[in-house]
């Protein structure tokens, strides 16, 4: 079964499949809708709730003996799988027996970025959405996300005029996990109506020191002021992760805007929602920045996110490698 994120709590509050597929590029959408698998499943009495990360060399035959397995805590269990490539190395042989099995005390939960057309024609893939139920998470289009943000500022309380709407915007340039902070940054300020005043004084308060004044510096090449905005992050306390997001962001636009495929590029720019006052700085990183340089900082990026998790590595470092990086792609990180 095919649902959109939006039918997703009707479906919920009716019945709950033994497996989910959600997929998508647009992370707090994403989590949104995992939240809600997440929020009826423990209502349903799944108190178990394990998580496997399906990366190279993953033991797929491992899975299938742990899901086949009692738990020692629980009787039932959520077994949440996310696969960050979206293509299992066991080309789905265990999704589609974990699918088809049926086992009333697990709960599966798979979590991918966006699947192409091929990966949606797969066996795997039709296994799961002829046993269970696959949730797509597109994008909020560039003219949909002045609706969709004035309607987040409703659901907290926050009527705002369209022109406050309208600045909003262009601040958070799309990233719906920014524009999500800043309304709770209102919220929590006893902000209830919004002013095209106030939203400009916002956009003017974090434009220097924040993460999206760190991305513009880097979109820009200054790399001193790059180095100067990440400084300033830091001495606040801020985390890396919180930090990670905007520059992913710009990397991400960037790749799209690169492969934009016979596209002109202003169609290219209204495709990666990029607003026509904000494409002269996404120009001088497209010259400077060549695919190649944008997989590489998107492997660095991987490498702060693993190192900001407690894994290998200085997260600030490899963050202030990155940042350089973008800024001039001759730098060596040796």
């Amino acid at each position: 079964m095919k649902l959109r994120p939006d039918q997703l709590a009707a479906h919920l509050k009716k019945e709950l499949s033994n497996c989910y597929l959600v997929f998508g590029d647009e992370p707090l959408l994403q989590m949104e809708v995992c939240d809600q698998i997440r929020a009826a499943a423990q209502k349903s009495g799944l108190d178990d709730r394990q998580v496997f990360h399906a990366e190279a060399g993953f033991d797929w035959p491992g899975l299938y003996t742990e899901a086949s397995s009692m738990s020692l805590f629980a009787t039932r269990r959520l077994l949440e799988i996310r696969l960050p490539t979206g293509k299992p190395t066991d080309k789905g042989e265990t999704l589609k027996r974990l699918a088809s099995d049926g086992n009333p005390d697990n709960l599966f939960l798979i979590i991918c970025p966006r699947l192409d057309a091929k990966t949606q024609n797969t066996s795997w893939f039709k296994t799961l959405e002829k046993h269970g139920v696959v949730v797509a998470v597109w994008p909020i289009e560039r003219e949909q996300y002045p609706s969709w943000l004035r309607n987040r500022l409703q659901h907290a309380g926050i009527q705002a005029d369209p022109a406050a709407v309208a600045m909003l915007a262009q601040h958070t340039d799309g990233n719906l996990l920014a524009a999500v902070q800043e309304i709770e940054k209102l919220k929590m300020a006893g902000i209830s109506h919004l002013t095209e005043e106030q939203a400009d004084n916002i956009a003017a308060d974090h434009a220097r020191f924040d993460a999206f004044g760190l991305a513009d510096a880097c979109l820009l090449g200054d790399t001193a002021d790059a180095c100067r905005i990440l400084a300033h992050l830091k001495a606040e306390g801020n985390e890396p992760l919180s930090i990670l997001g905007a520059l992913t962001h710009k990397i991400r636009q960037l790749m799209a805007l690169h492969g934009h495929h016979g596209q002109s590029l202003s169609q290219a720019f209204k495709n990666a929602r990029v607003w026509p006052r904000q494409q002269g700085p996404y120009k001088k990183a497209l010259s400077r920045l060549s695919p190649d340089d944008l997989h590489k900082a998107l492997q660095i990026a991987e490498s702060v996110d693993i190192a900001s998790k407690g894994g290998e590595g200085d997260a600030w470092l490899l963050l202030s490698q990155l940042s350089i990086m973008l800024c001039d792609p001759a730098f060596s990180l040796g």
